[in-house]
């Protein structure tokens, strides 16, 4: 491939070589993987010195089956995670579909959610590189707080970080740089596409960030609380003003 800059309609290509192609556990010779802005900024982070996330990834990284689903959820049925339901670090459970409590008690402990574990979208072109803190609680049955009972479907995946913070880890990933190396990762067809395991031990940061990323992710989740709970009083008051017009209705 040779490097061109886009010219009206001329297609845009990029410099490779055989060194690149073999820094890839698949020897990928593509335009995307030779993106000359993520080379050089890879280049840099190198130079200065990196860590790679699979330093911190001993476990496998576990992904969800695809279950059979009840057709609606019951009071002892049990919630699926999937892409649609991680949005913006959080977790909409209304969009969760449901298995019933003996699927779930069958599965695999990897399988069965711990508060802690980081969720992360791995599957499905723009809906790639969605992380999530799994943090849910429920009651054990001894009255205890305990964790709430969870699962994933096949496009979700399970990390459990050891030696780094299972908030810092959300906030890598979903960082610029993090965001940039999904967008670069990512193969497969069109509407099929996929980041897999292999991919995502390879993901690098700056060593520097290692003794003051807790605190940032921290700070930011904080300060994150408090604009979700300033966004819902503004919910709130604006759905207070459609309800003085409901008169028009009586």
């Amino acid at each position: 491939m040779s490097q061109k800059k886009a010219s009206g309609n001329k297609p845009r290509s990029y410099v490779s070589s055989l060194s690149l192609v073999a820094t890839n556990y698949a020897f990928r010779c593509d335009a995307k993987y030779a993106d000359v802005a993520f080379v050089t900024l890879e280049a840099k982070l190198r130079a200065a010195g990196c860590f790679e996330l699979g330093d911190y990834l001993p476990h496998p990284i576990v992904k969800g089956t695809q279950p059979e689903y009840l057709d609606q959820p019951s009071d002892d049925s049990v919630p699926v995670i999937n892409t649609l339901s991680i949005q913006n670090l959080t977790l909409r459970l209304e969009d969760c579909r449901h298995i019933s409590r003996e699927h779930f008690d069958a599965l695999p402990a990897e399988r069965q959610l711990k508060k802690g574990d980081v969720l992360l979208t791995v599957d499905g072109g723009v809906s790639i590189g969605k992380p999530y803190l799994f943090n849910l609680v429920g009651s054990a049955d001894d009255g205890e707080e305990g964790d709430a009972a969870a699962t994933v479907d096949s496009h979700v995946s399970i990390l459990r970080p050891i030696g780094l913070s299972s908030i810092s880890l959300v906030y890598l990933l979903a960082s610029p740089l993090g965001q940039m190396q999904f967008r670069r990762a990512e193969s497969g067809a069109s509407g099929q596409t996929t980041v897999t395991e292999d991919d995502i031990r390879r993901f690098i940061f700056p060593r520097t960030i290692l003794s003051t990323i807790d605190a940032k992710a921290n700070h930011i989740e904080g300060e994150r609380a408090l604009i979700a709970q300033a966004r819902e009083k503004l919910l709130l008051k604006e759905r207070t003003l459609w309800e003085g017009l409901e008169f028009l209705t009586s």
